[in-house]
């Protein structure tokens, strides 16, 4: 393997097919596979990959990264930073730690492996055999197929997979669902151009169709601006997708999380439990029914399922963080802070790892590490400062345990609530910290039941903070450890009748975590 070559996005189709630690990785076509596990990867990760393994065991400095995968151009040190961060995704996700990458301070990077790169015998892997990505769409290994007159107009590209020709509109698809895994407001716009790229250019892609659909309906999640999306072109892509391909798993989903669930509750669950019948490994779907588990008070049970989760997505931002979550849940405080600080190793400043961190640290007597954590400007989001000001405030009021500083804090938080959802759902979190609980009863009552002097915003509006899962009306943080004091008042069961919760326990025949006790 040649440590000289330029290595570009092109270029990986002529790269042979090689093994390293664990895993095996697949240059043309972009995967690097560790048994049944499948993940495909972003070209410049793939390149960053290569040079590396092909220098394995001895450092190659920046310049010469940024020679052979950028061709010496300029990019700046975040995109080596972030294709380093995706080659060290696969080493710890992909191949459990068996190659590593070594930072050399003002230096460069070393793979550390015990054994170089193994080229693949050229019949290693079978033409018909397919390689499947571990999404719920699946991505086949596409062979090419030209006949004795390939370099003329009339060559012809046909794409193979076990059953019959692939979708024209496949190379799309696979790139939209890398860039949807980031889980950024700018990454779902990005990947919803893809589709609608897709869709314009091969319109008999139900595959197309169906993802363009999932993408729209988890838009709201992501809180990008909605003008331009609406819920009849969300269920005019999920019915397209389904007449061209009965079934389609991703317009299934779109169908089912485009409907608000605050209030309806059982149907909600109902609709997720109908497609996981038909597609079980569907991972959006299975995403979305572990957050709606959580929505209800059965915490421990959304828990448990979501380590399997994550262990099926290790790339997905959006499905990741909620394992920092889950580890809280089941007490295990430990695995938390590990999977809250490898996330934000991955996915520096993401929103959804900074705000787990946080509350992590801030509800299990770190209140010191919460606020240094708060403090820090280089790795907390690109959010307004006074939010950050706010949050500094309570936790600083929290640790005091002073009267009078709770009450300047207290009042500090009520007043940012009519400002956007993120306040709202930092204002429970903060209030309970503080243990002001009459005036988090306030909040809820305004923000679930709109009634009282309190106006609390509802609804993301354009150019407020970015949070994920803020969509509409959220009930979650009402059963995390935090909350324990309001669920021990006696304010709280009547709050569970008068949002629907009571009733949905009653007809499910089941209790929330917070009734069943320790053993339930």
């Amino acid at each position: 393997m040649s440590r000289q070559t330029l290595l570009t996005a092109a270029s990986l189709a002529e790269q042979a097919d090689f093994r390293i630690g664990s895993v095996t990785v697949y240059p043309s076509i972009r995967i690097v596979a560790a048994g049944h596990r499948r993940e495909k990867v972003e070209p410049r990760v793939m390149q960053v990959l290569i040079a590396l393994a092909q220098a394995a065991n001895e450092v190659l400095t920046r310049d010469e990264l940024f020679e052979r995968c950028w061709g010496g151009v300029f990019v700046g040190d975040d995109s080596l930073n972030r294709a380093v961060a995706g080659v060290r995704r696969i080493a710890s996700h992909l191949a459990d730690d068996s190659f590593t990458i070594e930072t050399i301070p003002r230096t460069g990077y070393r793979l550390v492996s015990e054994h170089g790169p193994q080229m693949l015998e050229d019949d290693a892997v079978a033409v018909d055999d397919p390689i499947p990505l571990a999404s719920s769409g699946g991505i086949s290994r596409r062979w090419l197929v030209a006949g004795g007159a390939a370099v003329g107009l009339g060559a012809a590209l046909v794409f193979w997979t076990r059953g019959g020709p692939v979708d024209p509109a496949q190379e799309l698809i696979d790139e939209a669902r890398i860039v949807m895994r980031a889980g950024s407001p700018d990454a779902m716009s990005r990947a919803i151009g893809l589709l609608r790229q897709a869709v314009a250019k091969y319109p008999e892609s139900g595959p197309a169709w169906g993802l363009l659909s999932l993408a729209l309906a988890r838009v709201d999640e992501h809180a990008l601006d909605t003008a331009t999306i609406s819920v009849e072109e969300i269920e005019r892509s999920a019915n397209r997708a389904l007449q061209l391909e009965s079934g389609n798993a991703d317009a299934m989903a779109a169908l089912a999380i485009s409907i608000p669930y605050y209030g309806d509750w059982l149907a909600t669950e109902q609709r997720f439990d109908q497609i996981l019948a038909k597609h079980p490994d569907h991972i959006f779907t299975q995403d979305s029914r572990l957050f709606f588990l959580g929505a209800v008070g059965r915490m421990k049970e959304s828990a448990e399922d979501r380590f399997d989760l994550v262990k099926r997505a290790p790339f997905d931002a959006a499905v990741g963080y909620k394992e920092v979550y889950a580890h809280w849940f089941m007490g295990d405080i430990a695995k938390a802070d590990r999977a809250a600080m490898r996330g934000l190793d991955m996915w520096p400043r993401d929103p959804g790892f900074w705000f787990a961190r946080l509350w992590v640290l801030a509800n299990t007597g770190r209140i010191d590490r919460a606020l240094a954590h708060v403090s820090d400007q280089a790795t907390r989001p690109a959010f307004p400062p006074p939010m950050f000001d706010t949050m500094r405030l309570a936790l600083e009021a929290a640790q005091s345990r002073q009267a009078a500083a709770i009450a300047a804090a207290t009042q500090r938080v009520m007043m940012s609530v009519g400002q956007n959802v993120s306040a709202v759902i930092n204002a429970m979190m903060l209030l309970n910290i503080m243990g002001a609980i009459d005036d988090a009863f306030t909040l809820a009552d305004a923000y679930y039941l709109e009634r009282g002097p309190i106006i609390a915003a509802m609804q993301w509006r354009p150019g407020q903070p970015v949070v994920p899962d803020q969509r509409r009306r959220k009930t979650n943080m009402l059963f995390v450890p935090t909350m324990r004091a309001m669920q021990q008042d006696p304010r709280f069961m009547p709050l569970m009748e008068d949002i629907g919760l009571a009733a949905y326990w009653d007809k499910r025949g089941i209790a929330p975590d917070f009734l069943a006790g320790p053993s339930g």
